[in-house]
């Protein structure tokens, strides 16, 4: 009888128990944690700028050579500008010619590139040096004593006798140990191509073609710049112009 009692006073506690815990759910709610609402307003974390990469390859070259330029970027970008050494718009990667650089001096490349995140401006220096003239062949003796200048090739000019065919009609010029005559040269290529006589006759006639070929010289206020490919062919384009070897050990 005693077990019957116990078992049902047992019962009656653990019904008044689960009741209290539903009431106390019921009329006290605020003691619970709440959960925390996202709004669409929520501020995400702030995009980051973009990276720039850019370099110059060689950074140090002689005055009438080259480098070039490549470049990355990561931080999906939205553009790129160039300025200093170049201009204009560029992709996010790439690789690109500085040209053919007649100036000693330190040419600067800046790229600044853009993204949500912000901007990032880089620069790459090309430290260009003065070009370094070739070694004087040494003259070549005969077995009767003479001297053979041009090493035997015919005719052979001295730079004296080049530097006296210094007149507009009767100009020649000198490339590497070839002798050219501008004034056919400029007639016949270069006025018939373009209309435009682009040699600057007082400055060349007599003289080293090279600062001309690297695009140092300029005629009616124009300036044509003989980048790798074009020297190339302005090379090609003299051969019928050819007048002679140039020795400039010969007196």
């Amino acid at each position: 009888m005693w077990l019957k009692k116990s078992v049902g006073i047992a019962m009656i506690i653990t019904c008044v128990l689960l009741n209290a815990l539903v009431l106390m759910g019921i009329f006290i709610p605020d003691k619970l944690p709440k959960p925390i609402a996202v709004s669409s307003d929520t501020p995400l974390a702030a995009a980051l700028p973009p990276t720039v990469n850019l370099t110059a390859t060689p950074s140090s070259i002689t005055a009438g050579g080259y480098s070039a330029l490549s470049w990355t970027t990561s931080g999906s970008v939205s553009g790129c500008t160039a300025s200093g050494g170049w201009t204009g718009s560029k992709t996010p990667f790439g690789t690109e010619s500085t040209g053919r650089i007649a100036a000693a001096g330190n040419y600067a490349y800046t790229l600044e590139c853009i993204n949500a995140g912000g901007s990032v401006k880089t620069s790459a220096v090309v430290t260009v040096g003065n070009a370094i003239a070739p070694p004087k062949a040494a003259p070549i003796v005969s077995s009767s004593g003479g001297v053979i200048y041009c090493g035997g090739r015919t005719p052979c000019y001295s730079i004296r006798q080049v530097a006296a065919h210094s007149s507009a009609s009767n100009c020649w010029g000198y490339n590497l140990d070839r002798i050219i005559d501008i004034s056919g040269f400029d007639a016949g290529f270069h006025v018939v191509k373009s209309g435009i006589s682009s040699i600057a006759i007082s400055s060349i006639c007599g003289k080293d073609l090279a600062p001309s070929l690297a695009g140092q010289s300029s005629a009616e206020g124009q300036t044509r710049n003989h980048n790798a490919t074009t020297k190339q062919n302005a090379d090609k384009n003299m051969i019928p112009y050819f007048v002679g070897y140039l020795d400039s050990t010969k007196p």
